[in-house]
């Protein structure tokens, strides 16, 4: 027999999880101890699992309830995406564009693309999600997105996913990096540098793993903290160039060419209900835009490629 479950419920053991205790679940969300108390065992018998041990008087967070605990999270944005989705129909009559970017476009290029979708289209808003591209995959496919830019393809059946450009990999490295006065950068000059590898999860990189192996590197970042590790750490990361090119922009950190044939090429990803629908043109001409503007201010025209 099928659960029910009472969204309410969900409120308040998101609440108790949070807070880790229902006293505070209760003062958190006005209601009180006990009901807050009744709640969660109202979910437990629901659920006929223990989401808490009670050890010494205090709730500590079972397995069954840490998967419950990020499933609870999802389901209450959710809802409240619908809320704020549902306030733009009665205000205007229209929803707003729900599209993720990977983290390597989320510096710049992203908040750029919304910001531009967002003015030729008034009385629209738009939803802008910053995740690995497998995830933003996913929620393409599962609904939960619109579109997504994303690094790399994958075969789908019931996705659509469209080159946008191709950005050729630069060295990343801060301007008083002795480095920074070459025009071009070579494998052999990383010998001696501290090397920072950006994480593959959400930038894949090096198809040419024989230079891959010379590169030795003990710390490996996610995109939104490379800049400043480069910074403290006076560093070098190989990325692609409209990622280096917004990293850039604050003028302390400056990319170069670098010797190889590595390019990485970005694509848009939507259901093929979505085919036909303006915003997919729309979005992609705003992207292709993006990436001339970004190119134009790096002064970069021959690193990118726009398909």
């Amino acid at each position: 027999m099928r659960a029910e479950i009472s969204v309410r419920d969900m409120e308040i053991f998101h609440a108790i999880a949070t807070t880790g205790s229902t006293r505070q679940a209760g003062v958190q969300l006005g209601i009180t101890q006990s009901a807050a108390s009744h709640a969660l065992a109202r979910l437990e018998d629901t659920l006929g699992i223990r989401l808490f041990t009670r050890e010494n008087q205090r709730l500590q967070i079972a397995p069954a309830g840490r998967y419950m605990l990020d499933e609870a999270v999802q389901l209450l944005d959710r809802l409240k995406r619908i809320e704020e989705e549902i306030a733009l129909f009665q205000e205007s009559g229209l929803a707003s564009l729900r599209i993720g970017c990977a983290p390597g476009l989320g510096h710049r290029f992203g908040p750029r693309l919304a910001q531009q979708y967002v003015a030729s289209h008034p009385g629209t808003g738009m939803a802008l999600d910053i995740a690995a591209s497998g995830r933003l995959i996913s929620e393409v496919d599962g609904g939960r997105l619109d579109l997504a830019l994303v690094s790399y393809q994958i075969h789908e059946p019931g996705l659509i996913i469209t080159p946008v450009f191709a950005a050729q990999m630069m060295a990343l490295l801060c301007r008083r990096n002795r480095l920074a006065a070459r025009k071009r950068l070579h494998y052999g000059d990383l010998a001696d540098q501290r090397y920072i590898k950006p994480i593959q999860s959400d930038h894949l990189i090096y198809a040419n793993t024989s230079h891959d192996r010379q590169l030795d590197y003990s710390l490996r970042v996610s995109m939104s903290a490379l800049g400043e590790v480069i910074r403290l750490s006076n560093g070098v990361s190989l990325l692609n160039a409209l990622t280096a090119a917004d990293l850039c922009v604050h003028g302390d950190l400056v990319a170069r060419p670098f010797d190889s044939a590595q390019w990485f090429t970005f694509y848009l990803v939507h259901q093929h209900a979505m085919k036909d629908n303006r915003a997919v043109a729309d979005v992609l001409a705003i992207a292709k835009d993006c990436v001339r503007q970004t190119a134009e201010e790096a002064g970069l025209a021959g690193a990118f490629v726009i398909h």
